[in-house]
């Protein structure tokens, strides 16, 4: 509770396709100050039901996409025989290397390489990965965007005080509307804190504005996930809604401030209080000069 924000910048298929584009922004990451580039280990195959989606009316993000959404998830997978050259360039940067792995396979490819594990909010009710994930003995991040507190209970009792579990509150649409703002929800973090008082808490935050990790942070989040790409004009299904190098270093700047400013919650006379607090008390003050010792009557 007492340590700093924990940054996770969310790389995820932002490096379209190239392991150059990858290691290029992990070293931006670290640039900005994050503490870990998280990447998204999928394959189209074990994600999505091609004839499923195409048969779908689409009223998300998702319909402004040029491909179907089998074709777009397949193009930004991440070729799973990077794993080692990427938890190495995050290593060599001082940064963690970290995933979500949507498969028992990639999860066993990927593990002996993360420091936790983060479930994306669409597997929250994937129990037999989470029950696997927890027999790692290695954090896991729960992200709880789109579910009820039923589900997300149901979730937590796989995980909580069997291994080091944090909460993060979520919403899962990614248009990046300002007009959404009403849906951030911030305030679930302290319904999690009553819930799971043993958790630690976090926001994994899809939003450009910051006030709601400001808002989390405010209310004890101590992990803050956002995308992150070095250009938003760049063509891709992550690139819009994510924060450009210097969004991030600034929403990085700005809750060291406000880590500042909250302070440590003991009331105290502060520091920079010492020399002038009694100038604005009342007190009791001698008419004429008194020699030390004398006996006021």
């Amino acid at each position: 509770e007492k340590s700093l924000t924990y940054f996770i910048a969310e790389i995820g298929s932002n490096f379209d396709g190239d392991l150059d584009r990858a290691i290029k922004l992990i070293k931006l990451a670290k640039d900005v100050g994050a503490d870990a580039a998280k990447f998204q280990h999928y394959t189209a195959n074990s994600l999505v039901s091609d004839k499923g989606f195409s048969s779908l009316n689409l009223d998300s993000h998702q319909k402004d996409w040029e491909g179907t959404v089998y074709e777009i998830y397949d193009k930004a997978s991440l070729n799973v025989a990077w794993t080692e050259v990427l938890a190495k360039e995050c290593k060599k940067q001082g940064i963690d290397f970290m995933t979500s792995p949507y498969s028992f396979e990639l999860l066993e490819k990927t593990i002996d390489f993360i420091p936790a594990i983060k479930v994306g909010s669409g597997d929250i009710t994937f129990h037999q990965i989470i029950k696997k994930m927890s027999t790692f003995g290695k954090p896991i991040l729960l992200a709880t965007g789109a579910s009820d507190i039923e589900e997300v209970k149901d979730s937590m009792n796989l995980i909580y005080k069997k291994i080091p579990t944090c909460i993060m509150q979520c919403n899962t649409n990614y248009e990046a509307n300002e007009n959404h703002l009403c849906n951030q929800n911030i305030k679930v973090i302290e319904t999690y804190k009553k819930i799971w008082p043993e958790a630690q808490y976090g926001l994994s935050c899809h939003m450009k504005n910051n006030l709601g990790v400001l808002a989390a942070v405010s209310m004890g989040a101590r992990v803050i996930e956002k995308h992150f790409t070095d250009d938003n004009n760049r063509n891709g299904p992550d690139h819009k809604f994510a924060l450009n190098v210097e969004e991030f270093r600034e929403m990085i700047n700005s809750v060291r401030l406000l880590e500042k400013i909250l302070g440590d919650g003991k009331k105290k006379i502060e520091n920079n209080e010492k020399s002038t607090f009694f100038l604005q008390r009342r007190a009791l003050v001698a008419k004429k000069d008194l020699e030390k010792g004398s006996i006021i009557k």
